[in-house]
C-alpha cells in the first residue's frame, strides 16, 4: 500500500478534528479560509482512504474506571494469536499490541479499582492458556491522551 502524502490543508483538518471531531464543516471552512465543499470532500477522502476515523472517546474516570495500567505479557511461543483472540472481546482491555523483546504483548487496561485490576491479573489473564508471565505498570496520572 502506497503511503499517502498529506498537504497542509489535510494536516490542518486532522488537527482541528482531533480537538473536536464534531466541528461543523462550515466552522472548519471559515477557520481555514476554504469553501465548505472543499472541507467536506477532503474529510470524506481522508475517511475513505482510512487515514481518518471520527469516533466517540469516553472519559474513563466519568465511567468509574479509575484504575489504568499497562501490562506486558509473555506468551508461550505459538499461542500469541490464541491469547489475542481471548483478550480482544474483553471490555477492560483497551489496547493490544504485539511487541518485540522480552514480552510478546502490550496491553492497556482499565478497571474500576486496584482490586478489580488485581482480579483481572490473577484470574482472567492468568487463566488464559499460553500466558506465561506478565508485568504490570500502574498509571498514576495521565498527562496526555490523544484518543
Amino acid at each position: 500500500m502506497a503511503e499517502e502524502k498529506l498537504d497542509r490543508l489535510d494536516q490542518e483538518l486532522i488537527a482541528r478534528l482531533r480537538e473536536d471531531g464534531r466541528m461543523p464543516y462550515t466552522a472548519l471552512a471559515a477557520e481555514l479560509g476554504v469553501a465548505e465543499a472543499t472541507v467536506r470532500k477532503r474529510v470524506n477522502r481522508l475517511i475513505e482512504k482510512g487515514i481518518l476515523r471520527i469516533v466517540g472517546v469516553t472519559s474513563n474516570e466519568k465511567l468509574g474506571l479509575h484504575t489504568q495500567a499497562i501490562v506486558s505479557v509473555k506468551v508461550d511461543g505459538d499461542k500469541v494469536d490464541e491469547v489475542i483472540a481471548r483478550l480482544q472481546p474483553l471490555d477492560n482491555v483497551r489496547y493490544i499490541g504485539v511487541s518485540a523483546g522480552e514480552f510478546d504483548l502490550i496491553l492497556e487496561l482499565v478497571a474500576e479499582s486496584n482490586e478489580d485490576l488485581f482480579r483481572f491479573l490473577t484470574k482472567t489473564l492468568r487463566d488464559i492458556p499460553g500466558v506465561v508471565a506478565s508485568q504490570t505498570s500502574l498509571i498514576m496520572k495521565v498527562c496526555k491522551r490523544t484518543y
